[in-house]
């Protein structure tokens, strides 16, 4: 098996452990008399109907779980997603990311006209992915949608990392920071599917649903995820470990960190493999396509920390990076031979912000298309 068969090997296996089907039927699960949410049983004779709500880049994905796992207790609810869908029970609005845009108003409407039929002795379950920050919004009173966009746009590309974002885009939103909650007559549980560094609940789709009231569990992150990564690659190569999964830097301070393990390592095994997992920032500034992954894949690149042996894959558990088409991108020792053979420069693609033009060129883009789940970035480096 080829280095680079093994490093997407391995990233399957981290993404699978926190695809929605397989955590929600970790922590949720019905009979004729109770609900168990996260090892809490609640009785089915204690509410009237339950209701679902699901909103984010796995949205669709664990709203479909919810029903195939509640069946016939489910009496309806709201998905909203980035995703064209159809569900049984509940609802599906399309909404849009990573910018908020007449799509994310109106599915926020619809979310709130939802949440207002349900009545004191109703239940519900609101699961809670990244991305439900752009896909539902209400901006503050005399905010319009266009300045509204104009400071998101500005944000997203400034470089900060998305505790900073989502404590500015709380600031000016009507539903944010616990404040959508308010629209609810009946108690819930929120079940999150962590996409920040430290699972920090006041962050996370920018807290739409925290007042304090309603308990949130973290029923998938990142340790998970490359937890099972490691299992995969302890069958591979002599030492396995996850070096980070709070990885909080600019992709030029990851690229020195990342580099410097490996030459650690690479003192010490003849065959090893590194898991780093968390969210770089990165500026954009040129008109290029790419995103935080593909950009410190390219630093690494430039870095030259490959030889014969290594082989490195840089990617997000969403299946998007940034505004490319891509998740993530490779790097080897051959890629070099490549860039000369068709003359590429490096640097003049990372200074236009192109990183996915790059490795496009060369066949080193990693695409999976949307996965259904989002906990930040995997960094898989293996020396075989």
């Amino acid at each position: 098996m080829s280095n680079k068969t093994l490093l997407t090997t391995a990233y399957h296996h981290a993404l699978n452990a926190v695809k929605a089907d397989i955590i929600l039927a970790k922590n949720l699960s019905i009979n004729s008399k109770n609900l168990r949410i996260c090892e809490q049983n609640y009785a089915l004779k204690s509410f009237k109907n339950l209701y679902c709500f699901s909103v984010g880049k796995a949205g669709l994905a664990m709203a479909k779980a919810c029903e195939e796992i509640l069946g016939e207790h489910l009496a309806g609810g709201l998905a909203i997603s980035h995703q064209k869908a159809e569900l049984l029970r509940m609802e599906h609005v399309t909404s849009t990311h990573p910018l908020v845009s007449k799509k994310s108003l109106k599915a926020t409407d619809k979310l709130i006209s939802t949440m207002k039929e349900m009545e004191e002795d109703d239940f519900f379950i609101f699961c809670l992915s990244g991305g439900a920050s752009a896909m539902i919004e209400k901006p503050i009173e005399g905010l319009s949608l266009e300045d509204f966009q104009q400071v998101s746009v500005a944000l997203l590309g400034s470089g900060i990392d998305i505790k900073a974002l989502n404590s500015v885009r709380k600031s000016i939103s009507q539903i944010k920071g616990g404040k959508l909650a308010q629209h609810s007559k009946a108690k819930g549980v929120v079940l999150v599917l962590s996409d920040v560094i430290g699972d920090d609940l006041k962050t996370i789709g920018s807290a739409p649903m925290r007042n304090g009231e309603i308990p949130h569990h973290i029923i998938g992150n990142n340790a998970i995820a490359l937890k099972e990564a490691k299992k995969f690659m302890a069958n591979e190569v002599d030492k396995v470990k996850i070096i980070t999964t709070t990885l909080n830097q600019s992709s030029k301070d990851a690229t020195a960190y990342i580099a410097q393990n490996i030459k650690e390592y690479n003192k010490k095994y003849n065959h090893f493999c590194l898991l780093f997992g968390g969210e770089t920032t990165t500026k954009v500034k040129g008109e290029g396509q790419g995103g935080r992954n593909q950009e410190l894949a390219l630093r690494l690149l430039l870095k030259e920390v490959v030889n014969k042996k290594i082989t490195i894959l840089v990617a997000g558990s969403d299946g998007i990076d940034g505004n490319s088409p891509a998740t993530g991108a490779f790097i080897d020792f051959d890629i070099y031979d490549k860039i000369k053979k068709k003359g590429l420069d490096p640097k003049s693609y990372l200074k236009n912000s192109d990183s996915y033009g790059f490795f496009k060129a060369l066949g080193y883009d990693f695409s999976t298309g949307a996965t259904g789940t989002n906990v930040m970035d995997f960094i898989i480096i293996l020396k075989k």
